[in-house]
């Protein structure tokens, strides 16, 4: 089925997000044209995604984690739960194929952790370590950042 782009004023366009700034698979739904200062028409896509889709909502039913374990150096695993970080840290430890426990190193607390989770895996996929598993080679300091810009979606 083909969509049609439906044109929007700048002004409604900041209630949306820039589809180059979405990793959730969305399509374009809606479009800009702006002059540009070089006489160029500049157009900016947009997603059905609305900007504050979870605001005044409370403070979240879930949480994104990101976990270290010693027994994998300089990898780092990005997953979302409804129990607490801790909790999970925990039930991933517990498995005989763990030779030591996971540590949480970061939780973000919001709305929808499963879609931020996934965002953050598309944004991060060149850094995968593989194709089918969470974790990434990665500093903490560069997942955080990541977590809190796209994660401001999720509050």
């Amino acid at each position: 089925m083909k969509t049609t782009l439906q044109r929007i004023t700048e002004d409604e366009a900041l209630d949306f997000i820039p589809l180059i700034e979405d990793f959730s698979n969305q399509e374009p739904s809606y479009f800009t044209i702006i002059p540009g200062p070089d006489g160029w028409d500049n157009v900016t896509y947009y997603t059905n995604r609305r900007i504050s889709q979870y605001k005044n909502r409370g403070e979240g039913d879930s949480w994104v984690y990101v976990l270290s374990n010693a027994s994998m150096p300089g990898s780092l695993k990005i997953g979302y739960t409804k129990q607490t970080p801790d909790e999970r840290a925990k039930q991933l430890s517990s498995s005989t194929g763990v030779a030591s426990p996971f540590i949480v190193e970061y939780a973000f607390k919001c709305f929808n952790a499963e879609a931020l989770e996934g965002e953050l895996h598309k944004f991060f996929d060149s850094y995968r370590v593989s194709n089918n598993r969470e974790f990434f080679r990665l500093s903490l300091d560069e997942v955080e950042k990541a977590v809190k810009n796209l994660g401001q979606r999720y509050l």
